[in-house]
C-alpha cells in the first residue's frame, strides 16, 4: 500500500526547486552565448553608415566587455554550492548584456526618424521574448534581464516625448507588462510541475522498493514451495511403490476394503501434486514446442493412464477420429486432454466418456464428452477459475479445482479457445479448437493405429503379469526408503538392479565392477552433484548413449530444457511404479 501522506502533504523541496531553476537558466545562458556574440555584430551593417563612429565604437566596445564579463561569470558558476549567491551572479551576467542593449536607444535611435525607432523597437522586443524563454522560470531573474533593457527605453521616451510616436511606445510598455505577468505565472506553474515531478519520483522509488520486496517475497515463496514440494514428494513416491507391491489377494476382506480406500486417497494426493506441477510449469512460461506427431501417440499415452481407472469405475472410454497427423505440441495437447479426462472420470459414476478428434479449417479440434453429473448453468462462467469447485459436486468429489484452470491457461497459450456445454444430470461436452495444423492423413494409419494399440495392450498385460524382459538397471537415489522400494520392485520384476553410489569416491570405485547398463533411473538432487552429472559420467564410461530417466521431486520447470539437451526424460514424483516400469521396458 502506498503511503498516502506522501501524496497529501505539500512538497518540501524548495532547495531542490531553486537548484533546478538555476541549472535550467544556466544551461540556457551557456547555450545562448553564441547568439549573444553574433547579435552585436549584426549591428555593424545595420548602423555603421547611420551612426557617428565614436558613439558606435564606444557602445560596441562596452558590449564586447559585457559579453566577455558575462561569459566569465557564467563559467564561475560550476557546482551550484550556493543557489542564492549563484543566482545573483547569473542575474548580474545577463543584466550587463541587456543593459548595453538598453543603452543602444541613445546610440542608434534618432527620435525624429521613424524607421530607426521602429527597427530598434523590433530589436528590443526580440531580445525581450528570447530572454523570456530561458529566464521566466524565475521571475526575479527575469526582472534582472528585462529592467536593464526597458528602463533606458522608458528614459529615452521621457526625454523625447514630443517626437516619439506614443501608440508604439505605449504598445512596447504593454508588451513589457504582459511579459512580466506571463513570467510570474509560468514561474509558479514551473514550480508546481517540478514539485509534482519530485512527488512522482518519490512514488516511483517507493513503488520500486515495494516491487523489489514483492519479487524477493515471491522468490522466497517459490523457493519454499519448491523445497516443501520436494520434501513431500519424496516420501509419497516411496508410499506409491510400496502400495503397488502389496498383493491384495493375500489381504482379508476388511483389510482389502481399507487398502482400496487408502489407495484411492493416495491417488487423489498424486493427482493434486501433478496439478500443482502443471501450474508451476505454466507460471514459468513453458515454451510451445511444435513437431509433427500422430494423434495415436496421444491416445496411447491417455489409454495407459486412464484405462485401468475407467475399468475400475466401469466406465467405457472410447476414442474417435485419431487417424490424423498434426504439427503441434505433443505435451500440451496431452496435458489438455489429460486434465479434461481426469475431470470427466472424476465426475462420472456410470456410462461412458468419448474423446473425439476433428479438423476445422485444417486445424485440430477435439472434444471430451461424458455422462457425468453435469454443471449448473450458473457455474459455467466460473469453472475455469482457479480453485473453483461447484457446490453442486463439492461434497461428493475431491480435488483442488485447478484442472479446468490449467486447461484454460494452456488453450490461451496455444492461441486456441475452449467451449463447454453441460446439463445437470446428463453430462458435459468440452470442445477445444487449437491453432495446430492438421497434416494429410497417411493411408496405413488405421492399420498402424490398430497394431500399436494391440502392442500397448500387450505391454500392459505383460506388466500386470510381471513378465517384463530382464536387463541391467542402474539406480541413483539418495532417499533410503525409496531406494529400498526400487530395489524390491525391480528385482521382483526381473531386472538385475545395480545401486550406484552418488558420492564421488564410492562412484569411482563402483565403476570398476559395474557391467554395461541397459537403463539408468536417477534422482536429480544427489548431494553435491546432480543426476545429470552421474548419467553423463556413466555414458562416458561405457561409451554409449544409455537410455536414462530422471525421476525427481524437484519441480523446477527450467530444468526441462536442460534434460532435453542431454536426451534424458524426466518424470515427477509421486508417480506409480508401473509407469516407470513401462517406460523402462519400451527403452531397453
Amino acid at each position: 500500500m502506498l503511503d498516502r501522506t506522501l501524496l497529501d502533504e505539500e512538497p518540501r523541496g524548495e532547495p531542490l526547486i531553486a537548484i533546478e531553476k538555476l541549472r535550467y537558466m544556466l544551461d540556457y545562458s551557456k547555450s545562448s552565448t553564441i547568439a549573444t556574440v553574433l547579435a552585436p555584430l549584426l549591428c555593424i551593417p545595420l548602423y555603421w553608415d547611420d551612426v557617428a563612429p565614436l558613439p558606435f565604437s564606444a557602445w560596441f566596445a562596452a558590449m564586447a566587455l559585457a559579453v566577455m564579463t558575462r561569459y566569465a561569470l557564467l563559467r564561475s558558476i560550476r557546482t551550484l554550492p550556493n543557489p542564492p549567491q549563484d543566482g545573483r551572479i547569473l542575474n548580474l551576467a545577463i543584466g550587463l548584456v541587456t543593459l548595453m542593449w538598453g543603452l543602444g536607444w541613445f546610440v542608434f535611435v534618432q527620435p525624429a526618424d521613424m524607421v530607426s525607432y521602429l527597427l530598434y523597437q523590433i530589436i528590443s522586443l526580440t531580445v525581450l521574448f528570447v530572454g523570456m524563454v530561458g529566464y521566466c522560470v524565475n521571475w526575479k531573474t527575469f526582472f534582472a534581464f528585462v529592467l536593464p533593457l526597458k528602463v533606458p527605453e522608458l528614459i529615452f521616451i521621457t526625454l523625447n516625448f514630443s517626437e516619439v510616436v506614443w501608440p508604439i511606445a505605449l504598445g512596447s510598455m504593454v508588451a513589457v507588462y504582459l511579459a512580466f505577468k506571463m513570467a510570474f505565472i509560468f514561474s509558479k506553474s514551473w514550480e508546481k510541475s517540478f514539485a509534482l515531478r519530485l512527488k512522482n519520483d518519490a512514488l516511483i522509488a517507493q513503488l520500486t522498493e515495494e516491487k523489489n520486496a514483492s519479487l524477493a517475497a515471491n522468490l522466497a515463496k517459490s523457493e519454499f514451495i519448491a523445497t516443501a514440494s520436494h520434501d513431500l514428494r519424496q516420501p509419497m513416491q516411496s508410499i506409491n511403490i510400496f502400495i503397488d507391491m502389496i498383493d491384495t489377494r493375500q489381504l482379508s476382506e476388511i483389510d482389502g476394503s481399507i487398502f482400496k480406500r487408502m489407495r484411492k486417497s493416495i491417488t487423489v494426493l498424486n493427482r493434486m501434486f501433478n496439478t500443482l506441477l502443471d501450474i508451476s510449469k505454466l507460471d514459468a512460461n513453458m515454451a510451445v514446442r511444435e513437431r509433427a506427431l500422430h494423434l495415436v501417440e496421444v491416445v496411447h499415452s491417455l489409454e495407459d493412464s486412464f484405462s485401468d481407472l475407467c475399468a475400475e469405475k466401469k466406465i467405457k472410454l472410447s476414442f474417435k477420429g485419431m487417424n490424423h497427423q498434426v504439427h503441434g505440441d505433443f505435451h500440451l495437447i496431452e496435458q489438455i486432454l489429460r486434465n479434461l479426462l481426469a475431470n470427466a472420470i472424476q465426475y462420472t459414476d456410470h456410462g461412458h466418456i468419448e474423446v473425439a478428434f476433428d479438423t476445422r479449417s485444417d486445424l485440430l479440434s477435439f472434444s471430451v464428452k461424458d455422462t457425468g453429473c453435469g454443471i449448473p448453468e450458473a457455474d459455467l462462467p466460473l469453472i475455469f477459475t482457479e480453485f473453483f469447485r461447484s457446490d453442486h459436486s463439492r461434497s461428493h468429489y475431491d480435488g483442488l479445482g485447478l484442472g479446468l484452470s490449467i486447461v484454460s491457461r494452456i488453450v490461451k497459450k496455444i492461441n486456441g479457445h475452449c467451449h463447454v456445454q453441460s446439463e445437470v444430470g446428463q453430462g458435459s461436452l468440452f470442445t477445444v479448437q487449437t491453432r495446430f495444423a492438421v497434416i494429410a492423413a497417411q493411408p496405413t494409419t488405421h492399420l498402424q493405429a490398430t497394431q500399436s494399440s494391440e502392442e500397448t495392450e500387450g505391454r500392459r498385460h505383460a506388466s500386470r503379469q510381471g513378465n517384463t524382459s530382464k536387463g541391467h538397471l542402474g539406480i541413483l537415489e539418495n532417499d533410503e526408503a525409496l531406494l529400498y522400494a526400487y530395489l524390491q520392485y525391480f528385482t521382483q520384476a526381473g531386472y538385475t538392479v545395480h545401486i550406484v553410489p552418488y558420492e564421488e569416491i564410492a562412484f569411482q570405485e563402483c565403476l570398476a565392477s559395474l557391467p554395461p547398463l541397459d537403463f539408468i533411473v536417477s534422482d536429480y538432487r544427489l548431494g553435491t552433484k546432480d543426476g545429470l552429472y552421474f548419467i553423463q559420467r556413466l555414458r562416458e564410461e561405457f561409451n554409449q548413449d544409455i537410455p536414462a530417466c530422471i525421476v525427481t521431486a524437484d519441480t523446477s520447470p527450467q530444468h526441462l530444457d536442460l534434460f532435453s539437451q542431454h536426451n534424458i526424460d524426466v518424470m515427477y514424483k509421486p508417480i506409480d511404479i508401473q509407469t516407470i516400469d513401462k517406460f523402462i521396458a519400451t527403452h531397453i
